[in-house]
């Protein structure tokens, strides 16, 4: 992966993080709270996927991206261990979200998700600016 091309890619990405918060928004605002969930796991996913392309890591699969950010920024300090957990979390209730019929959102708890998914986003960032600084 060229310079070029590894910046394209982060990007497009970020943008699609970007995406997907916006949405969840709408989401939680139409009280559609189980797709708002599902947002914001994506918002997080495309975030750590930039994140890893900053090191030329591709993961094959979900799982495999919560594990290169466990082993590529938690472990070595660029990232916090909540961050680890909230990534999971996020996809935990993604997957019940899409697919389990007993679970139950609040809005309150979405709304907390949607600014833990943000923070969480703004420290990705963070990192992504100072590795092309």
């Amino acid at each position: 992966m060229t310079g070029e091309n590894k910046r394209a890619n982060i990007a497009a990405e970020l943008a699609r993080c970007d995406q997907s918060l916006r949405a969840a928004r709408v989401l939680i605002d139409a009280d559609l709270l189980l797709d708002a969930e599902s947002r914001l796991y994506y918002a997080a996913f495309h975030a750590a996927v930039a994140l890893l392309l900053t090191e030329s890591l591709q993961a094959k699969s979900h799982t495999g991206v919560g594990q290169l950010l466990g082993l590529h920024f938690v472990k070595t300090g660029r990232l916090d261990p909540d961050d680890a957990r909230l990534f999971a979390r996020l996809q935990k209730y993604r997957v019940e979200a899409d697919y389990s019929t007993a679970f139950v959102l609040t809005k309150d708890a979405l709304e907390e998700d949607l600014a833990a998914c943000g923070a969480f986003v703004d420290r990705v960032r963070g990192i992504i600016g100072m590795h092309f600084s």
